[in-house]
């Protein structure tokens, strides 16, 4: 195709350019990433992101920087040349070149993959101010993409306020970015992990982000920075230039139930640089075959965190941040300071206990070496991992990895033992004083045994002279003071429990009534296969409701004796998975109630405990070893967001809404009656929804909203 004044064609088909945007991002924000990458590496001091999300499903995203521009020559010859080596370019100096993110001219692609139209708007020291747009609303795979040169007015910046301060620059303006999963908690999150995509330290651009949820929000740009717990960090490595270490806590405190060790201060270690071999010179073969002697170098900070929830590490770091949307246990591997690898600890594979307490930031730039052949992965966010180069940083961060980890188990261990040594002194001294009222009640027993031998020879002959016609008046009196005996001493802990048989008692009734009614039917021969499953679905909810009088009964400082409670749904939540769940169960809860609404209303807390249990068993099955808990009020309702890091759902599952079927399952350890009953008490009883939120990561997710 010919290129004219107004329009400008690519060197690839739409169904090209399609294959390559989708296949190369996994979220919008590696998308983002990219596209700032390309203003730094066009020299900008300034690079800045604005987001409009009033309107989720249409959002709008302009990312513009003050770098050199692009005139016509520019993107007729280079933009819209997909695969052009900028590193090869004979018009940028070999300084400059050594500081280039990008690599195979492909990063300009994060912008299809997001929008089916944006626009392209450019100035430079030289041309004045021009605006194209690629539209692939409506074109077929065949078709050839191209750049229609339109007017500005057209394109309608919304932050023009500050593109206007930019002399030179260029800005991507996208519409129709699909925020719909975007909730309003996850955005301080987001703003964090769009900071963790470059190492800001040593950068020479400013990047900044403002993002609009309300039409009345001002446009209010704010620097983009790290998130990161430092002085939640119990032992630290740093040989960067940048004194990570300074931003360290000199003490810590680790989560106990003793009192004297949870309040203890543990000392943070700094790991001795001189015990690693981190740089040095390595022969390694390029493309040709040929060997090739280059130097390498790892730098940067990897720590080890005190605690990984929210409370315990909070306690630490009031910075602490964990949700959805930012991870604070990632090893990030940076590449000229930009994000290559998002967490490289699943490249080193250790599993040793509390490897996921590890985080860290490091850049090797050997591995993206013009010397050297590229060895990125198809979706350009990870390396081929059997790489030689690969290999050689895994060599270098494992034994620095294995330290922290062997430094954090002995913490454990200390914390253990102390734990150990006082229980054992308050058994010691409860034993002591066991003995010492055993020995005071003898004595009294002693006592008492002789006042009573006493008084009985003094009232013997007083029931000799008792006549015969008062003995069947005795009797009857006697056997009513016998009855009356038996419920009189009876001790406070018995009194208790027999009350908390009282809901036990009403779910075994109802039990009871659904087997005699099943067993008259079939006296009558009026059963039907229909019948049999609605009793089946009854009896498996009351049988998980006896289940969990019998787990929660014991703990309870209400009134047993009482079918429902009224008061705050997240705290019993939060205090029932505490006291109940966590305790017997080798898998961790993280916990978060969100904002400062709750949920305050009528609930049976029995049901609270069917829905927890069925919860944590499925997640053991699934081999899941971090249980979340999120509960916040968004828009009017309360949402209750239960996910784990297990296996998830199996591929054979191809509609997720059979699992709330009764007697679905697809595991051979499975009944098919957790979900269903969770089901039933969310509908039917709190009138509210819940669904299985399948957003293609890890491990499973239950939604519930009231």
């Amino acid at each position: 195709m010919q290129n004219t004044d107004n329009r400008i064609y690519f060197n690839f088909s739409y169904y090209a350019l399609k294959l390559l945007g989708k296949g190369l991002y996994s979220n919008n924000w590696t998308a983002i990433a990219e596209l700032v990458a390309n203003g730094i590496d066009a020299q900008a001091t300034s690079v800045k992101i604005y987001i409009n999300m009033i309107d989720k499903k249409h959002s709008s995203i302009e990312i513009f920087d003050n770098g050199y521009g692009m005139g016509y020559d520019d993107i007729a010859e280079k933009y819209v040349l997909i695969g052009k080596d900028k590193r090869e370019d004979e018009s940028i100096s070999d300084e400059v070149k050594k500081q280039l993110m990008g690599r195979k001219g492909i990063g300009k692609l994060a912008a299809l993959f997001m929008s089916n139209k944006y626009f392209l708007i450019s100035k430079t020291k030289k041309t004045s101010e021009e605006a194209w747009c690629l539209d692939a609303t409506n074109v077929q795979d065949s078709d050839v993409p191209r750049l229609d040169k339109v007017s500005l007015e057209e394109v309608g910046i919304e932050a023009k306020e500050e593109w206007a301060k930019f002399s030179t620059g260029t800005m991507i303006k996208l519409t129709n970015v699909d925020f719909t999963n975007i909730g309003i908690q996850t955005i301080e999150g987001l703003k964090a992990r769009l900071a963790d995509f470059y190492l800001l330290k040593g950068l020479k651009s400013d990047i900044q982000v403002a993002m609009v949820g309300n039409r009345k929000d001002e446009i209010k740009f704010s620097n983009v920075q790290k998130s990161i717990a430092f002085k939640n960090f119990y032992a630290f490595y740093d040989n960067t230039d940048y004194k990570f270490k300074d931003d360290l806590a000199k003490s810590v405190r680790v989560m106990s139930d003793v009192a004297s060790s949870n309040n203890k201060a543990r000392d943070v270690v700094l790991l001795n640089l001189d015990d690693f071999d981190v740089k040095g010179k390595k022969i390694f073969t390029r493309e040709n075959g040929k060997a090739i002697e280059k130097e390498y170098n790892m730098s940067g900070w990897i720590g080890i965190h005190t605690s990984i929830s929210k409370e315990g590490a909070r306690r630490n770091d009031k910075e602490f941040l964990r949700n959805k949307a930012y991870r604070p246990n990632f090893l990030r591997l940076y590449v000229r300071k930009k994000l290559a690898v998002e967490n490289f600890l699943e490249y080193i594979k250790n599993t040793q206990a509390f490897s996921n307490y590890i985080e860290g930031e490091v850049q090797f730039d050997i591995l993206d070496d013009n010397d050297l052949g590229d060895i990125s992965t198809s979706n350009r966010q990870g390396f081929i991992e059997d790489d030689e180069r690969v290999k050689l940083l895994v060599e270098i961060l494992s034994p620095i990895i294995n330290r922290l980890i062997r430094l954090r188990v002995k913490l454990g261990s200390q914390v253990k033992e102390e734990e150990t040594k006082h229980y054992e002194e308050l058994e010691r001294i409860e034993k002591e004083k066991r003995e010492k009222e055993e020995k005071q009640r003898i004595a009294a027993e002693q006592k008492q045994q002789e006042a009573m031998a006493a008084k009985a020879e003094a009232e013997g002959k007083q029931r000799e002279a008792e006549s015969q016609a008062k003995k069947l008046s005795v009797n009857l009196g006697s056997e009513k003071k016998r009855n009356s005996f038996l419920l009189d001493n009876l001790e406070m802990d018995q009194i208790e429990f027999a009350k908390r048989l009282h809901m036990f008692n009403i779910n075994i009734s109802i039990m009871n009534s659904l087997i005699k009614k099943q067993v008259m039917k079939l006296q009558r021969n009026r059963y039907n296969v229909d019948d049999a499953w609605e009793v089946l679905r009854k009896m498996s909810y009351y049988t998980a409701r006896m289940q969990a009088i019998l787990k929660y009964s014991p703990a309870a400082v209400f009134d047993p004796k009482e079918e429902f409670v009224k008061g705050d749904l997240f705290e019993f939540i939060d205090e029932y998975a505490k006291t109940i769940i966590c305790k017997g169960n080798d898998i961790n809860m993280d916990i978060s109630i969100i904002g400062k609404d709750r949920c305050e209303m009528r609930f049976a807390p029995q049901d609270i405990s069917v829905i927890l249990e069925n919860v944590l068993s499925n997640s053991l099955k699934h081999n899941a070893k971090n249980i979340y808990i999120d509960m916040y009020k968004e828009n009017g309702e309360a949402i209750i967001d239960l996910r784990d890091d297990g296996d998830g759902i199996a591929d054979e599952v191809s509609d997720v809404n059979e699992l709330f079927e009764f007697g679905k399952s697809y595991t051979s350890t499975g009944t098919g009656v957790g979900l269903y009953n969770i089901k039933q008490i969310v509908e039917e009883i709190w009138k509210g929804t819940v669904e299985i939120v399948n957003n293609g990561a890890k491990g499973f997710c239950l939604q519930i909203r009231i």
